[in-house]
């Protein structure tokens, strides 16, 4: 029988090779993911990458999860296409234990086969995907492997395990049917009703409840957590009843009009009429992690993108040096810089709040509207009398003793209140009017001070250090978000090629009465595309719809409406790409598969 399984694979290619290459990418990722989460030296000895650690183990997860609904739709279109075949052996006298065991053992190999070129690709995507990350993260890594004996038989057995399931699946459901209902597989066609009232009546609301949702979006600052759960329950419920009601009646009013009724218009709204009432789940769900997968990389690449800014608006100054090593000399529009003088005590730190009378102390404080940040100058005797006012040099205390957090602060009044029984240093503020030009200058700074003083720069004080901790905490999200996009979409769209290659059968004998009454086959390919492209555009636009909207909540978090779409383009053209990679190969494949 495995023989048997063999030459099935071979006859079949064409029909499973899609079906591979979803599987391939997606364990090509999942290794490569495993492979990161799973590498403790990497992890030790990259101080910002360890902060980060659980987002490649979260991104296992999810696309673990998204995997497995993937194999349950691809797995269900190959049962439906051998369904004939299956009805054929057992009329020959094979039993269903030998026809089970058949699909099964068809099912591992498979699963094996597309694991193992995974795990091969995966390599070569952990090796190449170590310069984007370095890219993102800005920062050298060490101990980086390409090879993980671990992700490899992690990787295998996660695979084989999901196959093997969906294998035990698919033999229930085999041995469920008899000879005759897979001989005659889906050659019967189910007339969806009509009832124009209550059609009219749903399908209104449905487009109402997505609408709502949109209208709430730019308002979630005002509505809180209660307005995100509205929100998120008029979006999913009314995506579900405008692909299931508001389509059904948009679909029943063009029956009788003018416009459907010319050329094939009329078939493909027939077309969609048909397949409304088995599609609508599964649209909706792809329209919801459509949107889902092209928020994470918009919210993403937008926060990368605005880091420096949102890191110059948080911090009162670009950075702290704690020794005279560190020439300033080398910076770019320094618009303030000062020297003052402290003492370490253990875990307090005192200043000297004479030079603070003298020279101010910035500090960023919130607007009366609390919408924005601006500069304050603090005195001495100000922070003294101030209880909360010393968080600025708390955060340089903590530099000074090299820890993120603990540090207490005392600012005396005078010099001679300062301790005598430890050495006064002096440190160094300084502020450049642009972060990013000066980038390479503050790092080669930043390389002295650890050198010097053991700082790391998660310790630091300043715009540049809290620029390098968020860049490596976002740019790791945006690491995950890129590929779990590319993963998250090809299996979708695989799904739904799937999903609309297994209905195949149903619509064969329908183009066939359309070539029998004179239609070319040019015009046959056209209303395929047509048809087609439908069903792949409404998960589209109403997932683009969601993150044109969505994109608005996260304004208050990235300073405006004017940030939230900076990462949207980008990301909008890679996903559009894959996506338009998936409804070609459909149109194709189902146009093949409708002439044999």
């Amino acid at each position: 029988m495995f023989g048997i399984a063999l030459k099935s694979l071979r006859s079949k290619w064409r029909d499973y090779i899609v079906l591979f290459v979803g599987l391939i990418i997606s364990a090509a990722i999942f290794y490569m993911f495993s492979a990161m989460a799973n590498n403790k030296a990497f992890l030790e000895s990259n101080s910002i990458v360890s902060q980060i650690s659980i987002i490649f183990v979260i991104g296992e997860i999810l696309l673990g999860i998204i995997t497995f609904v993937y194999l349950n739709f691809a797995n269900a279109f190959l049962l439906r296409l051998r369904q004939s075949d299956y009805g054929l052996m057992s009329m020959l006298g094979a039993s269903k234990k030998q026809i089970s065991s058949l699909l099964l053992r068809e099912t591992l190999s498979i699963g094996v086969i597309s694991t193992i070129i995974g795990i091969v690709l995966g390599f070569a995507l952990t090796s190449l995907s170590s310069s984007y990350l370095i890219k993102l993260l800005g920062v050298e890594l060490t101990h980086w492997q390409s090879i993980s004996i671990k992700s490899v038989v992690i990787t295998l057995m996660f695979f084989t395990v999901l196959f093997l399931l969906n294998g035990l699946y698919n033999q229930r459901r085999l041995r469920k049917q008899d000879t005759l209902t897979l001989l005659l597989a889906n050659k019967q066609v189910n007339q969806p009703k009509v009832h124009v009232k209550v059609d009219l009546f749903f399908g209104l609301i449905g487009l109402a409840l997505l609408i709502g949702s949109y209208v709430l979006m730019p308002k979630i600052a005002s509505l809180g957590m209660a307005g995100f759960v509205l929100i998120l329950v008029l979006n999913v419920w009314g995506t579900y009843w405008f692909i299931s009601r508001t389509l059904k009646m948009i679909t029943n009013g063009m029956r009788q009009s003018s416009f459907s009724m010319r050329g094939l218009r009329s078939f493909i709204n027939g077309q969609l009429s048909f397949r409304l009432p088995d599609y609508q789940r599964m649209l909706s769900s792809i329209a919801i992690m459509f949107a889902l997968a092209l928020g994470a990389m918009s919210v993403g690449q937008g926060y990368y993108r605005m880091l420096p800014k949102l890191a110059e608006s948080s911090y009162s100054m670009t950075a702290v040096y704690d020794t005279d090593k560190v020439k300033t000399d080398n910076l770019k529009d320094i618009t303030w810089q000062q020297t003052y003088h402290y003492v370490k005590n253990g875990q307090t730190v005192y200043f000297n709040g004479a030079e603070f009378n003298q020279n101010k102390l910035p500090a960023r404080v919130p607007e009366k509207n609390g919408a924005s940040m601006r500069t304050k100058w603090l005195t001495g005797d100000y922070i003294r009398q101030t209880p909360g006012s010393e968080y600025t040099l708390e955060g340089i205390a903590n530099q000074l003793l090299n820890q993120s957090y603990g540090a207490k602060v005392v600012v005396t009044q005078n010099q001679s209140e300062m301790p005598t029984n430890a050495k006064v240093q002096s440190l160094r503020l300084v502020k450049v009017a642009d972060m990013l030009v000066n980038e390479k200058e503050l790092a080669h700074n930043a390389d002295i001070e650890e050198k010097v003083n053991n700082t790391k720069v998660e310790y630091a004080a300043g715009s540049y250090a809290g620029y390098q901790q968020t860049k490596g905490i976002f740019g790791g999200i945006e690491f995950m978000g890129v590929f779990l996009g590319i993963g998250f979409l090809a299996m979708l769209a695989a799904t739904l090629m799937f999903k609309t290659l297994s209905g195949v059968a149903d619509d064969k004998q329908r183009y066939r009465i359309l070539a029998m009454i004179g239609t070319s086959n040019k015009q046959i390919t056209q209303t395929v595309a047509t048809d087609l492209g439908i069903l792949f555009g409404i998960p589209m636009i109403i997932g683009i719809l969601d993150v044109v909207f969505g994109l608005k909540m996260f304004a208050p978090l990235m300073a405006g409406e004017k940030n939230i779409y900076l990462g949207f383009g980008p990301s909008l053209v890679g996903i559009l790409v894959l996506y338009l990679i998936y409804y070609v190969l459909t149109v194709w494949m189902y146009r093949r598969l409708i002439k044999n």
